[in-house]
This record gives C-alpha cells, structure tokens and sequence, in this order.
C-alpha cells in the first residue's frame, strides 16, 4: 500500500478469492487526503460488509464513460450524497445560468457560460425536465416563429459556438455544423438534454416556435448548443475522449 493509501501493482489483497461486488471510485486527479480518505472508507466498509472492497482510482474522462452503466439496468439505482448536514440531494434537472445582459440591454450570451456541468449523456442532470420538454411546433400548424426570437437564437449560438444558424422550415432553425458526424453527435446528445433535434446532412434542426420568449425557450436553446458544442471541441472532436 502506498503512502497515499491506495494500492500499487505488488500489493497484496485484502482477502484471497473473489473480489467481492463493492467497487469504491475515485478520480485519480483527487488530492492525496481525499484518495486516502476513499481507502479509509473501502477499509472500514470491507470490515463492516465482511467482503473485499475494491478501491479504484481512475482518470476523469474514465468517470464519464462509467456514468450512463451505472442506471442502464432498469433495477439500477444511484444516490449522491453531499457534504454537510443540511446538503439537500442533487437536482434532477440543470440549474439554470442567471442572464448577463451588455450595456445595449442585448444578453450576453457569450458571458454566460464558463463552466458546464456533465451532459446527460454522461450521467449529468439534463437541461429540462422531462415535464417540460422542449418541442418543435407540430408540422402543418402554420405559425411564424418571431423573428426577434429567432435572431436571438442566431446570435446566442454564434457567440458561443461560433456557427451560423439560419430559418429553415417552419419552427425549426438551422445549424451548420463542421461535418455530418458532429451534427449526428449534438443532435443525439441535445435530444437526451429534453431538448427535440433532428439532423439533415451537416446540418442541426433546432426548434423555432412561434410562443417562444428569450428567458425560457430562447435560452434552452443557446445554453444547449453551448452545452453540447463544448463537449464536442473539447473531448470529441480532437479523439482524446474515450467516452
């Protein structure tokens, strides 16, 4: 065992046979006192349990790919638990990014995402509930998108991804993407954030209806394609995710 507390190749196990079916997890990039807190707690759990504990300790891109197992089998569950007595359980839905607006009263959309949390795809809550999901207009219903809705939802997407996105059909709102293989990818990960897409060629199908207004429908549909298209630049698109 090293200093750290968590086992090296030459170790010895803890009991002989199988190793049991508690996995304990651990993101490899942890600091020391976390790591040795997590072999701590595989310890005590094996003594408690009276069968080996595994400890693991992994790389975080690792983390992601395990995400979608952990709740593909319909008897599957999982519970996350927060530090503090008064921690109130993980939401099931996206917390919602406050608006920033620029001095000529425009959002900035640009300036609203810094960070983001995990897609759906890889175990992160989704962007809407499935209450709420957002949907397209049903076809043949008729009604214009409007049009400043519209425009925000073109610059909203330029700004933070910087694609061009134009009308296209009736309630629907064209992306170009770099290749039919990214607009594939945003298209399956966006219908998994509760967000409806389709996909023709290279281009993203994103919903434009006619009620939409910018603090509800507007945003989801930026906050989305930001969302997504961050995923895509930084683990997709280079080949150095293996999720």
């Amino acid at each position: 065992m090293a200093p750290d507390g968590l086992p090296r190749e030459g170790d010895s196990p803890r009991a002989e046979g199988a190793e049991g079916g508690i996995v304990l997890v651990v993101d490899v990039a942890a600091p020391a006192s976390v790591r040795a807190a997590c072999a701590e707690l595989a310890a005590a759990l094996a003594d408690r349990a009276g069968e080996p504990v595994t400890l693991a300790a992994i790389p975080d891109c690792c983390l992601a790919a395990m995400r979608p197992a952990l709740t593909r089998a319909e008897d599957a569950w999982t519970e996350v638990f927060w530090p503090g007595p008064a921690a109130a359980p993980r939401s099931q839905v996206m917390s919602s990014a406050p608006f920033l607006w620029r001095e000529d009263g425009r959002p900035d959309w640009a300036g609203m995402w810094t960070t983001f949390c995990d897609l759906a795809l890889y175990g992160g809550p989704p962007h809407r509930g499935p209450e709420s999901p957002l949907r397209a207009p049903p076809a043949g219903d008729g009604a214009a998108s409007d049009l400043a809705m519209v425009g925000e939802m073109r610059r909203g997407i330029w700004e933070t991804t910087g694609l061009y996105a134009e009308p296209a059909e009736p309630g629907w709102l064209a992306v170009t993407c770099e290749s039919r293989s990214m607009a594939a990818w945003l298209c399956a990960v966006i219908i998994l954030e509760n967000v409806e897409a389709r996909v023709e060629e290279d281009r993203l199908l994103l919903p434009a209806g006619p009620a939409y207004v910018l603090a509800d429908e507007v945003k989801s549909i930026v906050t989305v394609m930001a969302k997504t298209h961050h995923y895509w630049q930084a683990h997709i698109a280079g080949g150095t995710d293996s999720r």
